[in-house]
Formats: C-alpha cells, sequence, structure tokens
C-alpha cells in the first residue's frame, strides 16, 4: 500500500485517516453513508463456495481491502489505517425465499440502513445466487453489491476496488499500514501544534472570504448559490428503503454534445415535477439536483470530491435548450467550487484537530431541518469501465449504485455505466414516496423521450 499520512507522515508505513474521510467515519453512527456497488453477472456456472474462495484469494491482493480502522483513544488524534483479521472473510451469501428480480431488489434496498464496522473490516460482499427475471440477464443471474465505508473510499476509489476484486488481475497490494505506539500521547502532544494550524488556516479563511466578496462584488466570481425551496421529498425517509434500476443502452443517453449525466438530469426535471403534479404536491419554480464532481488533483483524502448545487431548469420545455443549461450549471459550479479564495476557505475544515472534529460531529443534530437545500434531489454519476468483469464464470452485464438518503433527502439517483450499458437508479423511502413504481415508469418514460428529442 502507498503510504500516506491524512496529517503528516509519520513513517513510510503509516496511514492516518484524513479529516474529511474521519467525518465520514463518525457521521456514519449518525446518518449510514456506506457506498453499496451493485454488480449483475450474467449466466454464472461455478458453484457459490468456488465463488467465495476465488474472492477471499483476490481480496488477500487488494491494498484497500486488507485494512480496518484503528481509533485513538478519547479520540485525541484522527484514526489510523491499520491491517484486518485476513483470516475472517466478510462475504454473506443471500439464500432468497423467492429468487424473482424483484424479490431480490427488495433484499438489496433491506441492506441500504446498515453500516459496516470499519474497525472490523470497511467492507463487506453481499452475494445473491440464482436471481430470475434480472435485467439485460438472459438465464439467472448472480448480483453482488460491495459495501464499502465511505471512510475508506469515494466512489471512483471504491470502483478500482471492485474492478480489481471481479477482474483477471488483481494487484499486488505490498505492505500493509501500521498503527504508531502511543497513538494517543501523540495526538496530546501535537494538540497545540494542531490548533495553531487551525489558527492560522482560519486566518487564512478569513481573508479568503473578504477577497470573494471583492471578487464577487466586482462581479468576477459567481455569488453563493441560492438553495432550492424544500418539497415533500426532502423529508426524512424510514427504514423501508426501495429502489429501481433502469438499464439502458449508453449511447440512447448520449450524443457528441451531451453526456449522460446531462441527459440523466434532463430527464429528472421532467419526471420529478411530474410526480409532484400526479400527486397534488406543490411545484416550485426551481427544482435542484445536488450533484458529486470529482476535485481535480491529488488529494491526502480518500474522497477527493464536493457536491454542488445545480438547477434542474424544469421549467424550460426545449430538451435541447435544458440540457445545454444544466451542462453550462455544472460547469459554473464546478469552477466556482475550485476557485482558490474557496479552496482556502476550506482549508480550515482540514486543520481542525480530532477532537474537535468528533465534537462537532456528536454535537450534530439530525433533526433540524433548513429553510433551503442545496439540491432536492442527489444524483451521482460513476463510470465503472470496461465490461470485462466476470465472477463464478459470469460475464458483467450491468452495475448499480444507491447514493444515501438523509433525514432531509428522501430521494437520490445513481447514474453508473459499465461498457455499453448506463443504469439509472432510484433510491428512496416509503415514508417519502410511497409509490417508487410510479415515479419509476415517469423517469423511464422521461429517459426514452429525452433521448429520442436528443438526436
Amino acid at each position: 500500500m502507498t503510504a500516506v499520512s491524512g496529517l503528516r507522515p509519520r513513517g513510510s508505513s503509516v496511514e492516518q485517516m484524513a479529516p474529511r474521510d474521519a467525518q465520514m467515519y463518525w457521521m456514519s453512527s449518525k446518518i449510514p453513508n456506506d457506498q453499496f456497488l451493485l454488480f449483475c453477472f450474467d449466466s454464472p456456472t461455478q458453484d457459490i463456495a468456488s465463488v467465495c474462495a476465488v474472492i477471499a484469494e483476490r481480496a488477500t491482493r487488494i491494498a484497500d481491502l486488507r485494512v480496518r480502522a484503528v481509533d485513538v483513544a478519547g479520540h485525541l488524534d484522527y484514526p489510523y489505517w491499520g491491517p484486518r483479521d485476513e483470516s475472517q472473510v466478510p462475504i454473506t451469501v443471500h439464500a432468497l425465499a423467492d429468487s424473482s428480480w424483484p424479490h431480490c431488489r427488495s433484499a438489496i434496498a433491506a441492506l441500504l440502513t446498515s453500516t459496516v464496522d470499519v474497525r472490523e473490516s470497511p467492507w463487506h460482499l453481499h452475494l445473491f445466487p440464482g436471481v430470475n427475471g434480472a435485467p439485460w440477464v438472459s438465464g439467472e443471474a448472480l448480483v453482488a453489491v460491495l459495501q464499502v465505508s465511505h471512510a475508506l473510499a469515494d466512489g471512483r476509489r471504491a470502483t478500482e476496488a471492485a474492478r480489481a476484486l471481479f477482474g483477471d488481475e488483481a494487484p499486488e497490494s505490498g505492505s500493509l499500514p501500521e498503527v504508531p505506539g502511543h497513538a494517543a500521547l501523540r495526538g496530546l502532544v501535537d494538540f497545540p501544534a494542531n490548533l495553531g494550524r487551525l489558527l492560522g488556516a482560519s486566518r487564512d479563511g478569513y481573508v479568503a472570504y473578504k477577497r470573494q466578496q471583492e471578487l464577487v462584488a466586482a462581479g468576477e466570481m459567481e455569488p453563493e448559490p441560492q438553495g432550492f425551496p424544500l418539497i415533500s421529498l426532502n423529508a426524512r425517509p424510514d427504514d423501508r428503503r426501495e429502489i429501481r434500476m433502469i438499464v439502458r443502452p449508453r449511447d440512447e443517453l448520449r450524443t457528441e454534445d451531451v453526456s449522460v449525466t446531462v441527459a440523466v438530469m434532463t430527464a429528472i426535471g421532467t419526471a420529478l415535477p411530474q410526480y409532484l403534479r400526479d400527486h397534488g404536491q406543490w411545484v416550485p419554480d426551481r427544482l435542484g439536483a445536488e450533484v458529486t464532481v470529482a476535485v481535480p488533483g491529488e488529494s491526502m483524502a480518500r474522497n477527493n470530491f464536493r457536491n454542488v448545487g445545480v438547477d434542474l431548469c424544469w421549467g424550460e420545455p426545449d430538451v435541447r435548450a435544458r440540457t445545454r443549461q444544466i451542462a453550462d450549471g455544472i460547469e459554473r459550479r464546478r469552477r466556482r467550487a475550485a476557485h482558490p479564495v474557496l479552496v482556502a476557505q476550506r482549508a480550515g475544515g482540514a486543520a481542525l484537530p480530532a477532537p474537535m472534529m468528533w465534537a462537532g460531529v456528536n454535537a450534530f443534530n439530525a433533526d433540524l431541518m433548513p429553510p433551503t437545500v442545496a439540491g432536492n434531489t442527489v444524483v451521482s454519476s460513476v463510470v465503472r469501465g470496461a465490461a470485462d468483469l466476470t465472477l463464478g464464470g459470469g460475464r458483467v452485464a450491468f452495475t448499480a449504485g444507491f447514493p444515501a438518503l438523509s433525514p432531509v433527502m428522501g430521494l437520490t439517483h445513481g447514474v453508473h455505466g459499465i461498457g455499453d450499458t448506463v443504469t439509472v437508479s432510484v433510491h428512496t423511502s416509503a415514508a417519502v414516496m410511497p409509490d417508487a413504481d410510479h415515479y419509476e415508469g415517469l423517469l423511464a418514460d422521461a429517459l426514452t423521450e429525452v433521448s429520442r428529442q436528443l438526436r
């Protein structure tokens, strides 16, 4: 494993969690945020015991799957990554009483409120063999769902681990990280210096904030994005989770000048207000999506992305015009998030000493509702590469993912491509959206219509 310290080097084989990753880890106890990467394999031929043996062997050669989190006593410093007990392979084979695709889908949905114990293993593989009626699969399917702690990886890094797990060749993992002795004492001794770094970063952040105000006043920088009004779907979900997956050929959702993500957001801009109208609910003039965008360059954190709020421009009836407006909105938000003055402001969070970060997370009140939201829904898009993955003798047919819900986010969308297919996933809760089938139908029709009008 490449040795990287989230805060500072302490030997070539030490890796400490970056503050952003630790925040993901600690926050998961309040709001589950694990990732669930679904891969559906067509016509597997091997028995499930052999599949598990292959997975167990491959996992021993994948760096990110060989570690666990090691807490520092009293949270006096950020956790470390250390070697996990590899005699325990975190694989569960789910025996379904009903092997149909809808029942498999429901069983997967029931997993989405769970979190892995990162102190034991930051990942867990769920296998559903003998599934009938899966999309794009001619016979029985083997469905694999890789559950990954967000502290371990963002969407791109989790995809790399999954590709290594299901690919023909797994990379050699190299040496495992070591946890330094007397970690709590180190954190206590380093606290004054860490506090000094925080004060310096806060001062720089204030200067950057003043500079931001000057640039905005001069018209050289966009002002802070305006939030979107809350709608009925911006509500607390319950544990009755629902997921749906719409699998389409990639070329149906992409043209030379329109990306898959933009095409899907354009369709959401049709389906979402229609769903609200169909249920007699208020449709505001502006509906938005919180979109995950990768941060360019190297990062000390394993989670190297930001969320930006983008207007869905649902009131624009011309599909091509709407795609241009959405694409422009994504690009403007991306540029703004990457502006040096905003990067400087965010540096304060990266300099926060662990005890202060822990106290902030512990004090977080999940019951408070904000007056506006960055997006009425979430759209997370990840390309998972070529369709050359195999498991149990079967080739991957499609992949999917289900962005986590939160107390103010009751509907999220995943856009995941592999090979020539793209899956648009819906993740919601019966408490927020009691008729997910209706929304799935609206979204499927909207995707078809967007594809037709872009041709």
